[in-house]
């Protein structure tokens, strides 16, 4: 007797090794919650780096907008030319008379030597108009001729005598080897975009399933298509276009499994039914079986009281089912020119309308997907607001580089369905190219 309660803790050990005691569900639901609660600072963190990568980017291509880019298109004069203008008053054209092109071969002429030439030797020589502003002051140097000739123009193709008239027609040029060409306003623009998108899905309090939807989480989209824009103004333009938006959600700890037509004996459409945040669930596959591991989310006659897939001996596929929808985007939004340097700044603001066009509920198996069915009460139609900023960098006449962070609102919810109103609104960073014709 003594031995045995000296080897208490020994007898408890052995006698209670095997001894395993499973907590009710209701624990489960209340441990769930507070585990997720943690999560929410995770996505405030992460939503708060995004921030704070945004606003760091546009602070520092706006430094670098500050900085004008140096242009070759400004005049300017060179070395000396400043005494040479400072003498220069203003008078009227001068005519020159040179020398023939043969005689001028062995050598030249000044202005006045020519004036003084004798009469038949006048009808020999070429004229030439001198612009008032190379008409210099006495006691400067002579530079009529070697203004006119060809040689003399650095850098610049030489013309005939004859062409370098600025006064004709009355009509005075400044400098008229020098043609300005005309700058095309291009006012049409083409814009090939996507984004990586995350959607948030707020919580209602309405209808039977009030909550932030705990065992739901959105799974990472991505939305892209092309736009036209029209330039209505200097500042102004309208864009529009086409885009597709696929947009995922994941629904947690929904048991599902295959090879279930077998014990499938009713005539319905579907067997399961699932509450989510989007919609409701229905299966169209008859071999697949979902059950709830944390909840009453799934409704079926096929309850664990009625089967038990494990002793069925069901395969098991996944314990998570996803939601895939797909949109057809056509937006109308103003752009509106805040900063026109070499990184431009727009603000972009307006409407878009997403038009549903695929429907999907698919579980794991693996890396293989198990299509299970779809997702009814969708809304069909959805109309969402969104405001953005646009940064873009011009390579050349024709393309630019665009970046264009966007947060968009859904003024109606995915579903119709009267006991779930959610208003889910998502964040993505569009980036692309433009063509300006």
């Amino acid at each position: 007797m003594d031995d045995r309660k000296a080897n208490i803790d020994l007898l408890f050990r052995n006698g209670l090794k095997d001894f395993e005691v499973l907590p009710p569900p209701e624990v489960w639901n209340n441990i769930l919650p507070a585990i997720r609660k943690k999560q929410r600072y995770v996505a405030l963190l992460r939503t708060a780096a995004m921030v704070t990568l945004l606003v760091s980017t546009t602070f520092l291509a706006y430094r670098l907008s500050r900085q004008n880019p140096s242009s070759f298109n400004e005049p300017a004069i060179s070395y000396g030319q400043d005494q040479i203008f400072d003498r220069a008053i203003p008078a009227e054209p001068t005519l020159v008379r040179t020398m023939p092109s043969d005689d001028r071969q062995t050598g030249s002429v000044s202005g006045q030597q020519a004036d003084r030439l004798p009469g038949p030797d006048a009808e020999s020589v070429e004229e030439q108009f001198v612009p008032a502003a190379f008409v210099a002051r006495p006691g400067t140097p002579d530079i009529s001729n070697s203004l006119m000739k060809p040689s003399s123009l650095i850098g610049r193709p030489s013309r005939p005598a004859a062409e370098f008239n600025p006064y004709a027609g009355n009509n005075p040029v400044i400098d008229p080897l020098v043609e300005e060409p005309v700058k095309k306003d291009n006012k049409w623009r083409l814009t090939a975009m996507d984004s990586p998108m995350y959607y948030l899905r707020p919580g209602s309090g309405q209808g039977d399933f009030p909550g932030s939807f705990p065992l739901e989480q959105p799974r990472m989209s991505y939305s892209g298509g092309v736009g036209v824009s029209y330039k209505i103004s200097k500042k102004l333009s309208i864009q529009s276009g086409l885009y597709y938006a696929s947009i995922g959600n994941e629904v947690d700890n929904i048991k599902s499994f295959s090879g279930f037509s077998k014990f499938d004996y009713t005539k319905g459409d579907h067997n399961f039914e699932v509450h989510t945040s989007s919609g409701i669930i229905l299966t169209k596959n008859p071999d697949v079986y979902l059950s709830d591991n944390m909840g009453d989310r799934v409704v079926t006659m096929y309850g664990r009281d009625v089967f038990d897939p494990v002793k069925a001996n069901l395969p098991s596929l996944d314990n998570s089912l996803y939601q895939n929808f797909g949109y057809i985007e056509m937006p109308v939004l103003l752009r509106y020119k805040l900063i026109d340097r070499a990184v431009d700044f727009n603000l972009i603001g307006g409407m878009s309308y997403n038009l549903l066009v695929n429907n999907t509920v698919h579980a794991m198996a693996g890396n293989n997907r198990y299509d299970v069915g779809k997702t009814a009460g969708l809304n069909n139609f959805l109309v969402s607001s969104s405001l953005g900023m646009g940064m873009e960098y011009t390579l050349n006449d024709k393309i630019s580089l665009n970046l264009e962070p966007t947060f968009r609102y859904y003024l109606n919810p995915f579903s119709n369905i009267g006991s779930i109103t959610v208003n889910p609104y998502s964040f993505g960073i569009f980036s692309g190219l433009s063509y300006r014709f």
